[in-house]
């Protein structure tokens, strides 16, 4: 597959199937603190990057897959992509699973994007600034993009649509966190369903540095309500892993499975299972149409048995 990448684990979205309607990096902001890097292209034109027909054959072939969600997001800002709203829509015709568009919400003061981005079942925009100062040290725009108009465009989305919105903050230490107060104020005036606070934990495109877990909690006191989403510690506690891992020995178990098993919440699950597989310790496999995981050593002395025949 070239345009959809995944299932993944997302502590947001549960398991995500992602549609990238873009090349790589491109962008209307160079944000400090992207995991994916600088941004390579920086622009406010909306443009077709790839071939939206291919992009819809893919969707059409992963449509029985599970997923959680169908997220449009990738390898830069998808509303960028003159083709977003009919991809949406089609997709709403053809998988059974709720879409999603991660967007920095720039756009959103077009009428004609808005449109587009309310064709999902849930919209997860983002807020990094409440003054045009921070707003210009954060994320780094492209020319022509003003904080305030952005702001104004997702508080016209939410009286537009009817979905669901989770709007995330990312807090930089030494960046925005010292106008923590002026953001959560504005964040609350857009009328999000989740306020969505994190922080930086994989390796950004500058030297910057995340709130501690700390100051994050400190955080909830400030936006009052809010979810806290960040992976602090990317270890499992000792008795849990060892369960998981003992439940896994000598059979597959779907994600509820694993939660039930081990009264675990969907949330710590993903977490949980993300760690064991990059650890190498467990692996996924897609039985009958539902995603499973086992013990990575079940799978390799299943390959070996095979081989030997």
């Amino acid at each position: 597959m070239e345009y959809l990448f995944g299932p993944v684990l997302s502590r947001r979205l549960g398991l995500s199937m992602g549609v990238d309607l873009l090349r790589h990096k491109t962008c209307n902001m160079d944000c400090i603190y992207c995991e994916l890097g600088r941004t390579g292209r920086l622009s406010c034109r909306r443009e077709r990057f790839v071939p939206l027909q291919e992009v819809l054959q893919e969707i059409r072939e992963k449509r029985n897959e599970p997923f959680d969600y169908l997220t449009f997001a990738g390898s830069g800002e998808p509303t960028l992509s003159q083709d977003l709203g009919r991809a949406v829509a089609f997709a709403k015709r053809t998988v059974s699973a709720p879409v999603a568009v991660i967007t920095n919400s720039s756009l959103l003061v077009s009428p004609a994007v808005r449109r587009e981005v309310a064709e999902a079942d849930v919209v997860l925009p983002s807020l990094d600034a409440a003054s045009p100062a921070v707003f210009q040290k954060i994320d780094r725009p492209a020319q022509g993009l003003k904080i305030e108009e952005i702001i104004q465009g997702i508080k016209q989305f939410r009286r537009e649509f009817s979905g669901e919105i989770w709007l995330e903050v990312m807090l930089v230490a030494g960046i925005n966190d010292h106008e923590a107060d002026l953001i959560a104020r504005v964040a609350e005036s857009t009328e999000p369903d989740r306020i969505q606070l994190n922080t930086v934990i994989r390796r950004p495109a500058e030297p910057v540095l995340p709130l501690s877990e700390e100051e994050m909690l400190r955080m909830l006191e400030i936006f009052p309500g809010a979810e806290l989403i960040p992976d602090w510690d990317w270890r499992v506690p000792a008795d849990i892993s060892k369960r998981i891992l003992e439940s896994l020995s000598s059979t597959l178990c779907t994600l509820e499975e694993i939660c039930r098993l081990h009264h675990l919440s969907s949330i710590d699950a993903i977490k949980y299972c993300k760690i064991l597989e990059n650890d190498g310790l467990i692996t996924r496999r897609i039985i009958e149409g539902k995603l499973c995981f086992q013990s990575s050593k079940d799978r390799a002395a299943e390959t070996e048995q095979a081989a030997e025949k």
